[in-house]
């Protein structure tokens, strides 16, 4: 798949999510589970279970997303679920606390209930993460973990991979606002001094006596 074309396609998709989601493109980050699944099923399957037993609204949501999405909304934070043959995929904030420790870890248990990665009995291998994000120029930024495997690297994981993709767009904004901020800085200290009155000089007054002598 050539550069460009996987550039304006992600571009799209993280268009697409952010008016779901209602922030900034470059605010979204995508986090797919590469795996093989066996029926789209499986996605119905942990949407009921979410729905269920977590108290999870969804509703499908439209756009260039490469795939069905799902709006998934519980308590006021909201992410985005897609379905591939090749993985789950999630939507997600980068500055959304509440839904990285709250709706993320909650879709991660549904989905490996679902898949059988929590089954003691049954070793799994995960195929791997991948992590991918638009920097403020708009431009791809990917992260590819290698494969997990067994029950246990399964979503503590995935869900550290998330908190740390995160975290490197916060860092990454707020080292981008710092710059912004000193900028502005040097900007008013030059208007300021601009504007700073400036003193004129005074005429001095004839002496009483040199008048008188005259």
């Amino acid at each position: 798949m050539p550069v460009d074309y996987r550039q304006r396609a992600f571009k799209a998709k993280f268009t697409s999510a952010s008016k779901h989601l209602g922030v900034d493109p470059d605010q979204v980050i995508s986090l797919k589970l590469r795996d093989m699944v066996r029926s789209y099923q499986e996605y119905r399957d942990m949407l009921h279970v979410l729905a269920l037993e977590a108290g999870l609204h969804w509703t499908e949501v439209d756009g260039e997303l490469q795939g069905q999405g799902y709006l998934l909304d519980h308590d006021g934070q909201k992410i985005i679920v897609v379905e591939h043959e090749t993985g789950l995929e999630i939507l997600y904030i980068a500055a959304s606390v509440a839904s990285l420790v709250g709706l993320i870890p909650l879709v991660l248990r549904a989905w490996g209930s679902i898949r059988g990665y929590l089954d003691r009995g049954q070793v799994h291998h995960f195929r791997g993460v991948e992590i991918r994000r638009l920097d403020g120029r708009g431009r791809l930024c990917e992260d590819h973990s290698r494969g997990l495997a067994g029950p246990s690297a399964f979503p503590l994981s995935v869900l550290n991979t998330a908190l740390s993709a995160a975290a490197r767009a916060l860092d990454t904004e707020v080292h981008a606002l710092r710059k912004e901020v000193r900028q502005l800085s040097r900007r008013v200290s030059a208007l300021e001094k601009e504007l700073k009155p400036k003193k004129t000089p005074t005429k001095r007054r004839p002496n009483k006596s040199t008048q008188a002598t005259k």
